[in-house]
């Protein structure tokens, strides 16, 4: 179905805005040699039962990818709080603007460019829906070096396509050249121009550029295009297609602008006057969007050097605690654990992204050997790699999930911090000697908790001092019979 999918559904019309600014660009702000940092927050779509997520490393990926594409512009962007995980079947494959329209209204989040991975976006690769302030991914489209995302930003920042008044429009060499187009958005009505007309005149450009100020998308430093489909390139990024303009000159279309429909691997980059209207539309339009600018976007040079478990170490449990060694510049870290060294996607078991350089991972398998790997990130930076990945093997469980004798058991609480009192109350209907240990994630002695005859009603407080932040587990011995407990430790 890939063949039905068309490039962009952003409605084919220059704001107002671009209107007045096009008629004096030099009345507007841009601080060309300024640096801007803009916010994006990331909604990462599923369906209903959260299945079908953009991962992670596609999401740091294509964050680069944009930043890359950026990069002349001196506008770079970073990621605003965490990813937003949204579990919506209607959502994620949506065949409508109307419906995405109510996705973007129902979770966008202020003064930030809403940016929503999907498995289906109207039948679109992507599109920006300014009355939503937001713009929508194919998730298909966005990864592996796509330069969709910033096509799709460079909308939000108010341009359009080179070719503008061409959509809905198949060029045709064979016939002449017409000096207007009439394109339309009525698919945008209910979302977007309810109360203006939605039927509207293109000039088209020329190659003499006598009226590219007027003409198509208003900007004399995009040359003219008619093409209005995906297509591929010459060895020279220009198109295959010849196309003659309205005074019978022949011209090939430059896919080198991130705006055109050419393939990704003929876009290179947005044009100066592009360029200096993004800008100008932040200062003007978009100013509560440059809350930060100073994000931590520092270089990070490095991959984490990873501690425990490695080697193909034994965890006589299915529950693991993760551990490596803090990266200079990283403030969050990506961790997978996969069932094949060679970490393909469709075998990872957990995952998950953290601040602190440990996490607590359960419900493995038993008698199975996984592998692990953690990439480190910072919201301005993702242009960053795995480490080396590293093994274990899990084992069998030596345990029951009550001792005979036992009425009841309450251990409170389960989650506390260093120093803070752990409580234990039991009720046993026989006498039973009981012993309690604090084991670590490999099932390592930590400390003795008590050994003592019990019948009847039993309680006691202890303090836990002196352990580092993670999971542990108390296990509770009678008889040859184990049962765990779990407790986490905070800082």
């Amino acid at each position: 179905m890939a063949q039905d999918i068309i490039p962009c559904a952003t409605p084919p019309v220059k704001s107002d805005w671009l209107k007045a600014y096009q008629k004096n660009p030099n009345a507007y702000a841009k601080a060309g040699d300024t640096t801007l940092y803009v916010p994006v927050t990331i909604h990462v779509l599923g369906t209903d039962e959260g299945v079908g997520y953009f991962s992670v490393p596609q999401i740091l990926e294509s964050l680069c990818q944009l930043n890359e594409d950026f990069s002349e512009s001196n506008m770079q962007f970073f990621i605003e709080g965490e990813f937003n995980y949204i579990n919506n079947s209607a959502w994620f494959n949506h065949s409508t603007i109307a419906t995405g329209y109510e996705m973007m209204i129902s979770n966008n989040i202020p003064n930030t460019i809403n940016s929503y991975i999907v498995g289906n976006a109207a039948g679109a690769a992507g599109y920006n829906l300014p009355s939503a302030n937001a713009v929508a991914l194919l998730k298909s489209n966005t990864a592996n070096g796509s330069h969709l995302w910033a096509h799709e930003i460079g909308h939000n920042l108010s341009i359009q396509h080179p070719f503008l008044g061409w959509e809905g429009n198949p060029y045709s060499y064979n016939s002449p050249t017409p000096t207007e187009v009439y394109y339309n958005y009525t698919e945008f009505q209910p979302v977007f121009y309810t109360d203006t007309i939605i039927i509207d005149t293109a000039l088209v450009e020329y190659v003499a550029r006598t009226n590219c100020y007027e003409a198509a998308d208003g900007f004399c430093d995009t040359p003219p295009s008619y093409l209005a489909t995906g297509w591929n390139c010459n060895s020279d990024a220009s198109s295959i297609q010849l196309q003659k303009d309205p005074d019978n000159v022949d011209f090939r279309s430059d896919g080198r602008n991130f705006m055109s429909y050419a393939a990704n691997a003929c876009n290179a980059h947005f044009t100066p006057e592009q360029i200096a209207a993004m800008r100008a539309n932040l200062f003007s339009e978009k100013p509560d969007y440059l809350y930060n600018q100073n994000p931590q976007n520092a270089a990070i040079a490095d991959a984490p050097q990873l501690i425990a478990p490695t080697a193909g170490e034994e965890i006589p449990l299915n529950a693991i605690h993760l551990s490596w060694e803090n990266t200079p510049n990283a403030t969050r870290y990506y961790y997978e654990v996969n069932r094949l060294a060679s970490f393909s996607p469709a075998f990872v078991v957990a995952s998950g992204v953290v601040e602190d350089t440990s996490a607590e991972v359960e419900d493995l398998a038993l008698n199975t050997t996984y592998y692990w790997r953690v990439m480190p990130f910072n919201e301005g930076n993702t242009c960053t790699f795995f480490s080396e990945g590293e093994s274990f093997r899990t084992g069998e469980v030596v345990g029951v999930e009550q001792i005979e004798g036992v009425q009841t058991a309450n251990i409170y609480p389960n989650l506390l911090s260093t120093g803070q009192s752990l409580y234990i109350e039991l009720t046993t209907n026989q006498s039973l000697a009981l012993q309690a240990n604090l084991y670590n994630l490999k099932g390592q002695l930590i400390q003795p908790l008590f050994n003592t005859d019990i019948h009847g009603n039993f309680s006691t407080s202890i303090a836990m001092n002196g352990l580092s932040a993670g999971m542990y587990l108390i296990g509770f011995q009678s008889n040859g019979n184990i049962f765990y407990e779990k407790i986490i430790i905070t800082k």
